[in-house]
């Protein structure tokens, strides 16, 4: 079942429910190097806001646009 838009799918109904139960802001922070999550994250509605850098990686800051 990887690769067929699945977890993209999910993730885009859980954002919906927050946002439709009043989350002022849904966000998330893969690494920068996780392609395959951002990748995900943007089909389900989340766009780059910005990066960051911790002691352990670059990440990439998300919120999610509908």
């Amino acid at each position: 079942m990887i690769g067929r838009g699945h977890g993209s799918a999910y993730l885009r109904i859980m954002a919906l429910r927050l946002q439709s139960e009043g989350a002022p802001v849904i966000a998330i922070d893969p690494t920068e190097a996780n392609r395959r999550a951002v990748r995900a994250y943007t089909n389900a509605g989340f766009r780059i806001d910005s990066t960051f850098s911790s002691e352990e990686a670059t990440g990439v800051l998300m919120l999610f646009k509908g």
